[in-house]
């Protein structure tokens, strides 16, 4: 069944340069919707709104943008791409009924509304369809990584309420450190998920860069309504964080170690750690908050995600022969 809606591959740039641009648009909507219902909750009284009209907007771009390309290459099946637009769509008719009738989602409820996941299902199938569409299937093009990066951007949008660089005052309060702390882990080891994931294709050092960069740059529209201070650290640190990840990347491909792949992940998990543990001195200093967490602590936000990251990294060898999984 789904190899029946694998979509027929893409092999003009100018079309894949299109896909990458309709939903970059897209995806941008949607953080800046996220904004919206973080800084702006209070004014929003209705479905209709500027945040709302770039989201959907985009959405129909990228739905016209995919309609014209299958139609220049002849291609009329019903692919991932076309059950990921029908399922956004009903998931938009629905949005809409949903705030008509019960009101704006308030907190933690609009990630996991009903109407809201469907949208998610169907933007992760239309991410999909991009990247299952890339020319060569053994390899990435620039389009297929953005749209790796554009994913994981997604995923954090799910957890954004449990996202470290989003919540950073909970790492200054008592009582709440403990989901402060589990928070920097699980985005440290979905951030190791991701390198598992697309070593496999052999990327090049820049496309890790631009990949991890991506989901950041995605992560730091969440502040655009309400905190351009915020917005500019995330990407900071982004930057920052992509930059060593691409220089790990690097290390990955020189090294004949044996535990190279468990190695590289367990240094991106405690990279993220240890750069969040930078952030939060920085915030400690920028906020005037005293710093709560003794040495030890701090010590331990970057060795839990050291630890964790390499047993992530077993998931990409194989148990049998011990070589790392091809793609």
């Amino acid at each position: 069944m789904f190899d029946k809606l694998a979509p027929v591959p893409i092999k003009n740039s100018t079309h894949r340069k299109l896909l990458v641009f309709s939903m970059t648009w897209f995806l941008v909507g949607t953080w800046i919707d996220a904004s919206a219902h973080s800084y702006l909750n209070g004014e929003l009284e209705s479905f209709f709104t500027p945040w709302h009209a770039v989201l959907y907007s985009g959405y129909a771009f990228s739905v016209l943008s995919t309609m014209y390309i299958k139609n220049s290459i002849k291609d009329y099946k019903i692919d991932i791409g076309v059950l990921g637009a029908v399922i956004f769509g009903i998931g938009g008719g629905l949005d809409l009924l949903w705030h008509t009738f019960l009101g704006i989602e308030q907190g933690v409820e609009p990630l996991v509304s009903p109407s809201h996941l469907m949208l998610f299902l169907g933007a992760f199938l239309m991410l999909a369809y991009v990247f299952a569409s890339r020319p060569n299937q053994d390899y990435l093009d620039t389009p297929a990584v953005i749209t790796i990066g554009a994913a994981f951007s997604l995923i954090t949008f799910i957890t954004q309420f449990l996202h470290p660089y989003l919540n950073v005052g909970e790492f200054f309060w008592y009582g709440v450190e403990e989901l402060a702390a589990g928070s920097l882990f699980f985005h440290a080891l979905l951030a190791c998920m991701v390198f598992v994931f697309i070593i496999r294709f052999r990327p090049t050092k820049n496309q890790v860069f631009i990949m991890y960069f991506m989901s950041f740059l995605y992560l730091s529209f969440h502040s655009v309504l309400g905190d351009l201070q915020l917005m500019v650290a995330i990407l900071f640190w982004g930057t920052l964080f992509g930059y060593l990840s691409s220089q790990i990347t690097n290390w990955y491909y020189s090294t004949e170690s044996k535990q190279k792949m468990q190695i590289a992940t367990s240094l991106i998990a405690g990279t993220y750690g240890l750069l969040f543990v930078f952030y939060l001195f920085a915030a400690s200093n920028y906020f005037e908050q005293d710093m709560v967490w003794r040495f030890y602590g701090l010590g331990g936000l970057v060795t839990v995600p050291l630890l964790f990251g390499y047993m992530i990294g077993s998931l990409g060898v194989s148990p049998i022969t011990k070589e790392i999984v091809k793609s």
